[in-house]
């Protein structure tokens, strides 16, 4: 991993000099190499939003991968536009996109359907009024700037200097920019004839990589079946995707470097998933209110099924975003089931949860040790903790309250005594979950002064 000071910091970039610097240094010493682009390149994911470099600067610092005397796998995204406000600390864009982030979105829109044929210049031109020039030109340049990034990976890819690329699409739609970037790269990964993975994702994509590398290092290549109880599950489009889960989940497992396979017998792992639901929710900024009961149990039955046959099973939550479902939590757990799964997931986009459940599923194939089995044990009970209560639970009664003030967060003093607060809420809860039997949540942290992520440590009582 690269030193910690020349990482990141939320907004704050990485020093992306001293980065390149180290890894010409540890090319030599190690066997294969998972870069992020937008780390490289822009200095991180978030800073590559707000940044001011320019196209020809940032697309010079991808040149260090030509000097690694190892294969590259690299990764770069698409990058986001939000259809929403987003005031606050927890900006992860430019200023303006406090008042003016919805009009922007909805212009996107408008740009992407003309292109189609599917609106006409009217309609642009209202959209477009409705955002001051400078906001338009400014969000514009930004995404040219990415998507020159993005067209300088490809060429990398082929030209043979990375040896995997998987591009994908941040907190999309089926229609706006992000949409039309990602099928302009399509054009050309057709042209150029090279093999690149494209799919709605992000936060989850080194997980994904590392665990393909990790496979490929062993001689080992999963084969993973996926169970959607739900017939027409699979056809969904999640909130901030542009296509059906299941064609995003099969693109996810290619980037793992495994196989899917349809049946569980022949499958080292069997992923269930709990399907968006056919009315979308999202604990953040739309709370669902359906009952998900029914929808829960066929998932429990599923899991329950294949668990008696000494499968190995993994649980992809996607029914909601922001958040699991805390009905299907609770009934896995009623059944017995939640502590015997070898992943779980249930957090942010479909992309996110499913790319990170799938790499924690295949590593009881990679680590046989009892340390390895400890680690695997510590990273469902984070899942379980963070994922089923703080994000569906916790964290929409903390920003409850503070939307309550006309506060998007809780203010910086108050911090200390709010993670006081998550971490006691927390653990009284995790006490009542049978799969986190003996296990205690402790120091609860919100590592930006957000909400949006939570940091805890989950261990022995």
């Amino acid at each position: 991993m690269p030193p910690p000071e020349a990482m990141p910091d939320f907004r704050t970039p990485a020093d992306t000099g001293a980065l390149a610097s180290w890894l010409r240094a540890v090319g030599p010493e190690v066997d294969h190499a998972v870069v992020s682009l937008d780390l490289l390149a822009h200095g991180g994911l978030v800073p590559s939003r707000l940044t001011t470099d320019t196209t020809s600067a940032v697309v010079a610092r991808l040149g260090v991968l030509g000097d690694l005397p190892v294969p590259v796998t690299a990764y770069q995204v698409v990058t986001r536009l939000p259809h929403y406000d987003n005031p606050g600390r927890s900006r992860q864009e430019p200023e303006y996109w406090t008042t003016h982030g919805e009009r922007l979105a909805r212009l996107s829109t408008a740009w992407d359907e003309r292109t189609l044929g599917e609106t006409d210049d009217d309609t642009v031109a209202a959209a477009r009024a409705a955002v001051p020039d400078e906001y338009v030109a400014d969000t514009a340049r930004r995404r040219l700037r990415n998507h020159a990034v993005n067209l300088a990976a490809l060429e990398l890819a082929a030209d043979g200097v990375v040896d995997t690329l998987v591009v994908t699409s941040d907190d999309t739609a089926p229609r706006g920019l992000p949409a039309a970037d990602r099928r302009a790269l399509a054009t050309w990964i057709d042209r150029l004839g090279v093999d690149v993975l494209t799919y709605p994702g992000a936060d989850e994509v080194p997980s994904a990589l590392v665990a393909r590398v990790a496979a490929a290092a062993a001689g080992v290549r999963p084969r993973i079946a996926v169970r959607c109880p739900d017939p027409s599950g699979l056809e969904r489009i999640a909130p901030y995707e542009d296509r059906p889960v299941g064609a995003g989940l099969a693109n996810q497992v290619r980037a793992l470097g495994a196989e899917q396979v349809p049946e569980p017998g022949d499958a080292d792992v069997v992923v269930v998933l709990h399907a968006p639901a056919r009315e979308p929710g999202d604990w953040v900024m739309d709370p669902p209110r359906q009952d998900s009961t029914a929808a829960s149990r066929a998932v429990v039955d599923e899991v329950r099924e294949h668990l008696s046959r000494d499968r190995r099973v993994a649980v992809a939550d996607v029914r909601y975003a922001n958040g699991s479902d805390p009905t299907l939590i609770t009934a896995l757990d009623e059944a017995g089931a939640l502590g015997a799964l070898v992943a779980y997931g249930g957090w942010n986009t479909a992309g996110n949860t499913i790319g990170t459940t799938l790499a924690a599923a295949v590593t009881p194939m990679l680590g046989t040790s009892a340390a390895a089995a400890r680690a695997r044990r510590g990273f469902l009970a984070r899942r379980i903790v963070e994922d089923g209560h703080y994000l569906p639970v916790v964290r929409a009664a903390v920003q409850d309250e503070a939307r309550r003030r006309g506060l998007t967060d809780p203010p910086p003093e108050e911090l200390p005594a709010v993670h006081e607060r998550i971490t006691r809420d927390l653990d009284r809860w995790a006490r009542t979950v049978n799969a986190l039997d003996g296990l205690r949540v402790r120091d609860a942290r919100l590592p930006w002064g957000s909400t949006f992520t939570v940091d805890v440590t989950v261990d022995d009582e």
